[in-house]
């Protein structure tokens, strides 16, 4: 007991400074306020197989024979909206050490040949014009980002976190979800072979699976399913499993 008595007393001080730290960062960014003039600007575009986006950015994805970028905000944001391009990822963000604040919604069209993962955080998000088709499709969504896309892949491997919003459709043979905080899914329009899913906290996902559903509950999350598949279950808490 002293020794843990010990610990918090040296730990405390230490979380406190960084609190405080990234407080003062933050505080500390140039604040730049949309002026209500919207325009599109293109971007150069290399090959990317990825995109990542933090911040407020919508991004509309549309797989075809090109790369392109084009960025639609308020003409006094655009030189403050990053797109950068290494190691067959796109990244969507901020200029460093600038905290913009649009009045009009910040969207991000994007064409590429080929998509092997998503990833979002904060309050942006994805959504697809037409079906994306690979092989493998990875999703990686956090904070209160959404998406909205229609997929077709042999193998999807999906995490969310925090009050996430996924909707799917399509199909796929293999599907995997980790699913954590109040982050939700709904995929009763993705025709899936095979999912495993596993829910902590208070998350939900609505699936429709054909073969086999591997369910992995703790907490008081939820999963509906359509189909008849076979089913493996661990539910500990109040998690609650339930066909549609």
């Amino acid at each position: 007991m002293k020794r843990i008595a010990a610990y918090f007393l040296v730990a405390l001080p230490l979380l406190l400074t960084a609190s405080v730290l990234v407080s003062f960062t933050r505080q500390s960014d140039e604040r730049i306020k949309g002026n209500g003039n919207v325009k599109q600007e293109s971007r150069d575009a290399s090959a990317f197989t990825d995109i990542s986006t933090s911040g407020v950015y919508k991004v509309v994805i549309e797989q075809g024979n090109t790369h392109s970028i084009r960025v639609e905000a308020e003409d006094n944001l655009l030189p403050y909206i990053l797109t950068d391009i290494a190691g067959g990822e796109l990244r969507i963000h901020s200029k460093k050490g600038y905290n913009i604040q649009p009045t009009k919604e910040i969207k991000v069209y994007i064409t590429l040949q080929k998509v092997d993962k998503l990833s979002a955080s904060g309050a942006g998000g994805f959504t697809s014009k037409g079906k994306l088709t690979s092989d493998r499709i990875e999703l990686r969504f956090s904070g209160a980002a959404d998406a909205d896309l229609d997929i077709r892949t042999h193998e999807l491997k999906v995490g969310v976190a925090g009050a996430s919003n996924l909707t799917l459709k399509g199909n796929t043979d293999k599907a995997d979800y980790s699913i954590s905080g109040s982050a939700d899914i709904s995929a009763l329009d993705l025709s899936t072979e095979n999912a495993k899913i596993g829910i902590s906290g208070t998350g939900k996902a609505d699936v429709f699976v054909q073969k086999k559903l591997d369910v992995g509950i703790s907490g008081m999350g939820k999963v509906k399913y359509k189909g008849e598949p076979s089913i493996t279950q661990s539910v500990s808490g109040m998690g609650k499993i339930s066909k549609i």
